[in-house]
């Protein structure tokens, strides 16, 4: 695989772990989800890059991470109602990304938003194996390893590249 195929596709695994926020409950109608943090946060899910197709699903990765994570741990981190940081750089500890990474099945169609992003660079035929392929297991794994700021597991790049082979996704 060629390294801007790879490039593209660590910046879709990227922008995910970056941008996913949640956990819980998907802050569903909780006190979280009414909080103003969590209402800054959904504001600003759906103003960046990211995978959110609707105010519904950023209100849930929102109401999610301020349940999990809490307000006051947020706080500590940065992460204020007037000032959202670039959440991979917060400092979240091993367990937070865990959970973070955990609640973003929670609150959206994680395949349907990969063949999305896939799509336009791949075509759709593509994409839609692609999306169909990457499990929730080896998903997390690309966005465990981005919030942590490694590269991910040779065993992972292997199954990567055999699911890129199956998809007719070019490797040159």
């Amino acid at each position: 695989m060629t390294r801007t195929t790879m490039t593209t596709l660590a910046a879709v695994a990227l922008t995910f772990g970056l941008t996913a926020c949640g956990g819980g409950d998907g802050g569903g109608g909780d006190a979280a989800a009414d909080s103003p943090l969590a209402k800054a946060l959904a504001a600003d899910l759906l103003d960046g890059d990211s995978p959110v197709a609707s105010e519904e699903e950023a209100q849930c990765w929102a109401g999610g991470i301020v349940s999990e994570i809490g307000e006051e741990r947020l706080t500590e981190l940065g992460v204020t109602e007037t000032d959202i940081p670039d959440l991979a750089e917060a400092g979240f500890s091993e367990t937070e990304i865990s959970s973070i990474v955990d609640s973003m099945f929670e609150c959206i169609d994680v395949q349907a938003a990969f063949a999305s992003e896939f799509e336009a660079d791949f075509g759709a035929e593509a994409a839609g194996c692609l999306a169909d392929a990457l499990d929730e297991e080896f998903v997390k794994e690309a966005m465990m390893s981005d919030f942590n700021g490694s590269d991910p597991s040779p065993e992972f790049m292997e199954n990567f590249l055999d699911i890129a082979a199956d998809c007719d996704i070019p490797l040159n």
